[in-house]
């Protein structure tokens, strides 16, 4: 399922037969420059890095727009992982509602 926060999304796929989660990153060209998409990636990668203990196992996807890159460290600090908590617990309520 895929959620947005301003100019952060994500989209998970909880997977429990993994044993951590499994991230990926949509930062395209139309956000900026490589040095600024791979900054931005890079501050991503710390702060899922730090949080990881807490998100579920699966298969999760970050993607950003333009304004992403005006964001502070503390500012995506609290922004991402509440939104990978948001896109977990949409992903589950869906599957709930299947079965």
């Amino acid at each position: 399922s895929f959620v947005r926060s301003g100019p952060l999304w994500c989209s998970v796929l909880l997977d429990p037969t993994l044993s951590r989660p499994h991230v990926a990153y949509a930062l395209g060209r139309p956000i900026g420059s490589a040095v600024s998409r791979n900054r931005l990636r890079r501050r991503l990668r710390e702060i899922v890095a730090t949080n990881e203990s807490s998100m579920e196992p699966g298969w999760y996807l970050f993607g950003a727009d333009a304004p992403a890159l005006t964001l502070t460290f503390a500012q995506l600090s609290t922004d991402v992982p509440a939104l990978a908590g948001r896109a977990t617990s949409r992903n589950r309520a869906r599957r709930d509602r299947a079965q």
